[in-house]
């Protein structure tokens, strides 16, 4: 059934302008964003709503389940494929976390929360979506834990991008997702799992001089570098030099 369409309405989110059409949701055939969103492909030009998620940018700017996406900060939205393209372009993100870690993540969703700081706030979420992961659950439903941790802690290093703890927290998620995705065989996400959890050691180890820190940036490095060169044994030589020019390297007793 082709899906009913009424007013067409704007919204802001995370400064971003979406334009949207009311209709009838369609089947969800896979896609999601930063800000909530969980879309498909609809049966006539646009992405589809199919979820939002709750107290999310998206919920909280006015989307709606069974909204039309048709543009996207003036770019048009013919299908899902030019949502998820155009997405990559938006520069609406946390200027903190991105000019220490170089990687563009949202800003944190508007909060007030009594008692903690916001960095606590975030950083305890993001551990308490790692404690969901029980021994006989699904490896899907443990990544889908360590994604939203990764998130939350994102979130934290906004507040404090100098964040030792912090940062060791999301190499070490990232850690625990290469070990899930290799475990299922995925071996081009696992190798991208690695090397993230890699470079955010590397970037820590710049920013402590602490025994334990190093320590621990140490372990990791080691336990990733051995992963890869499983993984990727050809790229040994080219692995074996990153590491020794790290800066946990250079500290090392």
């Amino acid at each position: 059934m082709n899906p009913t369409i009424s007013l067409k309405k704007t919204a802001t989110l995370l400064g971003v302008l979406l334009t949207v059409i009311y209709g009838t949701a369609a089947p969800v055939c896979g896609a999601s964003l930063f800000s909530g969103l969980v879309l498909s492909q609809g049966e006539q030009a646009g992405a589809k709503v199919v979820e939002v998620y709750p107290n999310s940018p998206a919920g909280k700017a006015g989307i709606k389940v069974a909204d039309l996406v048709v543009e996207l900060n003036g770019e048009k939205v013919t299908k899902l494929d030019d949502f998820v393209t155009n997405s990559h372009k938006i520069d609406s993100y946390s200027m903190p976390v991105y000019q220490l870690w170089k990687v563009k993540v949202v800003e944190p969703p508007y909060s007030t929360v009594g008692g903690v700081s916001l960095l606590q706030y975030w950083t305890e979420k993001g551990n308490g979506e790692l404690l969901k992961n029980q021994k006989d659950m699904p490896t899907a439903q443990k990544l889908t834990n360590c994604s939203e941790a990764v998130k939350d802690y994102f979130f934290a290093l906004h507040y404090s991008p100098t964040s030792v703890d912090v940062g060791l927290k999301a190499a070490d998620a990232y850690k625990t997702m290469g070990d899930l995705y290799q475990s299922e065989g995925s071996v081009p996400e696992a190798v991208r799992s690695y090397a993230v959890a890699a470079e955010f050691y590397n970037k820590c180890s710049n920013l402590t001089t602490k025994e334990q820190d190093l320590q621990k940036i140490l372990d990791g490095l080691q336990y990733v570098e051995e992963r890869l060169f499983m993984l990727l044994p050809e790229e040994q030589s080219d692995l074996n030099q990153s590491t020794q020019g790290s800066g946990a390297a250079k500290n090392e007793p």
